[in-house]
């Protein structure tokens, strides 16, 4: 039985080659429970939005930033990331004002989390944890 891969979550992959593209992609694990109070609110804020189609592309661009960071095997540093989630945010017509309330509480959980201070991705459990971050704003803007 061949998987199917979400075209979707292939796009980053796609447009930034210094990333090793696999037919398996492998998800990022995820233990337990990881529901803080910031992503208790990322959740509650992302509910209020009507629109569908925007709560879907919310999700797929934290759920395509998860998948890239578990299989891009290149990046040495946390803050290569950022050019690259602006370049696919933009290709994708996202505009982070749209929704400012959700965009202040993804911001809260992302300083919760430090994600502001660069840090080296040494080994693959680095790259795991920060693939995490994106996997818990993905399950907190779970769409379906």
């Amino acid at each position: 039985m061949q998987k199917k891969i979400n075209k979707y979550l292939l796009i980053p992959l796609l447009l930034f080659p210094g990333c090793i593209v696999s037919t398996q992609v492998k998800s990022p694990e995820v233990v337990g429970s990881e529901m803080t109070d910031e992503l208790a609110e990322v959740a509650e804020v992302f509910n209020e939005i009507e629109s569908d189609e925007d709560r879907l592309l919310i999700h797929k661009l934290f759920s395509g930033a998860a998948e890239y960071l578990v299989n891009c095997e290149t990046m040495q540093m946390t803050a290569a990331f950022d050019p690259i989630l602006g370049k696919v945010q933009t290709s994708y017509g996202w505009d982070r004002e749209k929704y400012p309330e959700l965009t202040d509480a993804v911001s809260e959980y992302l300083i919760s989390v430090d994600y502001q201070e660069p840090k080296e991705l040494k080994s693959s459990k680095d790259r795991k944890d920060f693939a995490k971050i994106f996997q818990n704003l993905a399950e907190a803007t779970k769409y379906e």
